[in-house]
């Protein structure tokens, strides 16, 4: 356990460096992205990419009532967590907080969102490949807020 003069340190973390969040973005691949209508929330696991301005990702439409895309459209607000968990003692999430807007698979940020979902081991090329997946939908989340916390063994 790291020495710590605060009793709760282990557990609660300190906060970290910009660049240690940005690199845990860059690396982690999923998360969960939480979504608000009103006052019912709703949260869901995705696969992400981080270019270092926005965080992006794909959602899947199933049926015409998939009940995910009731809580999402362009300037909505959305939070996406990610985390990094190696031991009790050695952990990091980061928070990304912003808002939402769709791009458009014809447009001209669907190569960034490909770009930078591919280096996710979590993200499968065949989804952008297979023209057929009309129901799959690009978003940004551009961040207004990043904040991250961690506990490490070696600080």
């Amino acid at each position: 356990m790291p020495d710590n003069s605060d009793p709760f340190g282990p557990w609660t973390g300190t906060a970290m460096a910009d660049a240690d969040a940005a690199d845990l973005l860059r690396t982690a691949g999923w998360g969960v992205l939480a979504l608000a209508d009103g006052d019912r929330p709703y949260s869901i696991p995705v696969s992400f990419g981080y270019d270092g301005e926005a965080v992006y990702f794909l959602l899947v439409r199933r049926s015409p009532d998939d009940r995910k895309f009731a809580f999402i459209g362009d300037g909505q607000p959305a939070r996406l967590l990610a985390t990094r968990v190696n031991a009790r003692f050695d952990w990091g999430s980061v928070a990304v907080t912003g808002t939402v807007r769709a791009v458009d698979r014809d447009g001209e940020g669907w190569g960034t969102l490909i770009a930078a979902l591919g280096g996710s081991d979590w993200f499968s090329p065949a989804f952008d490949a297979a023209e057929e997946v009309s129901g799959v939908q690009g978003w940004a989340l551009e961040p207004d807020r990043v904040t991250g916390m961690e506990v490490r063994p070696d600080r």
